[in-house]
C-alpha cells in the first residue's frame, strides 16, 4: 500500500516541481562541494571539518537568494569568485522573491543541450515533453541578461576604471541576481556606477522579459508563413 502511494505521490508531481527539486538539489550539492574544495585551506581555514561542511553548505545557498555570509568574499580564490558568480545569476526558483535567471530556466537549456547532442527535435524529460515556447523563452531570459549584466560591467568600467574586473562582475551580477554580496567595492563607485548597479537590482527583481513586455508593442497572430530556410550554424 505504501509502494502505491509513493508511486501515485511521485506522478502527481508537476514536471515544472521536478525541475525545481532536481536542479535545487544540484546546485546546493555542486555548490557545497567546490566551495569546500577550493577554500579549505583558504577563507574555511579557521573552522574544524564539521564547520567547513556547514559554511561550505551555507554559501551556496545564500549565494542565490539572501545575501548573509559568513566567509570574507575579499579573500576567497578568483576560482570560487567564479562558482559563487554562476550561483548568483541562476538564482533561485520561480514564483519566489529570489532574482536570477531562475533554476528552471538554466535547467531548461541544459536539457536542449543534450537533446541537441542526442539528435532529438524536441525535449524531453521525465516522460514529458517541454513546449517550444518555453524552450524559447528560456534561451531569451539567458541571452538578455547576459546582454544587460555585460553592458552595466561595461559602463562601470568605464566610470570607475581603476577597479577590478574580477570584483565589478561580481558586484554586476550580484545585483542583478538581487542576492547582496559584495567583494567589498560598493563604497567606493562612483554616483554614476551606483546608479546603475540600482537599475540592474530592478531588472533582476521585475524581471527582464516582464519589463521588456511591456515596452515593447506586442505583434497580433500572424495569419501567414514564409517558406522555411536552413541557416548554416557552426
Amino acid at each position: 500500500f505504501n509502494t502505491n502511494v509513493n508511486n501515485i505521490f511521485l506522478y502527481n508531481i508537476s514536471i515544472s516541481s521536478k525541475i525545481v527539486l532536481i536542479s535545487t538539489g544540484i546546485l546546493l550539492t555542486s555548490g557545497t562541494v567546490m566551495v569546500f574544495i577550493l577554500e579549505y585551506n583558504n577563507s574555511l581555514t579557521e573552522h574544524n571539518i564539521y564547520g567547513k561542511i556547514i559554511t561550505s553548505f551555507f554559501s551556496s545557498v545564500t549565494t542565490r537568494t539572501a545575501g548573509f555570509n559568513t566567509i570574507d568574499f575579499g579573500m576567497i580564490h578568483n576560482s570560487t569568485v567564479m562558482i559563487i558568480i554562476l550561483l548568483m545569476w541562476i538564482g533561485a526558483s520561480p514564483g519566489s522573491t529570489g532574482g536570477g535567471i531562475k533554476t528552471s530556466t538554466f535547467f531548461v537549456c541544459i536539457l536542449n543541450l543534450f537533446n541537441i547532442l542526442q539528435g532529438k527535435d524536441r525535449i524531453e524529460f521525465s516522460k514529458r515533453e517541454i513546449p517550444y515556447l518555453t524552450n524559447t523563452k528560456a534561451f531569451s531570459i539567458i541571452v538578455i541578461s547576459l546582454l544587460i549584466i555585460g553592458t552595466a560591467v561595461f559602463f562601470i568600467l568605464l566610470f570607475d576604471p581603476e577597479l577590478p574586473f574580477i570584483k565589478v562582475c561580481f558586484e554586476s551580477f550580484s545585483a542583478y541576481g538581487t542576492v547582496g554580496l559584495s567583494m567589498g567595492i560598493t563604497a567606493k563607485l562612483s554616483t554614476a556606477s551606483k546608479f546603475i548597479i540600482i537599475i540592474l537590482m530592478f531588472l533582476g527583481r521585475v524581471g527582464s522579459i516582464t519589463l521588456l513586455v511591456t515596452l515593447v508593442k506586442k505583434v497580433k497572430t500572424l495569419k501567414y508563413r514564409y517558406p522555411t530556410e536552413e541557416i548554416f550554424i557552426n
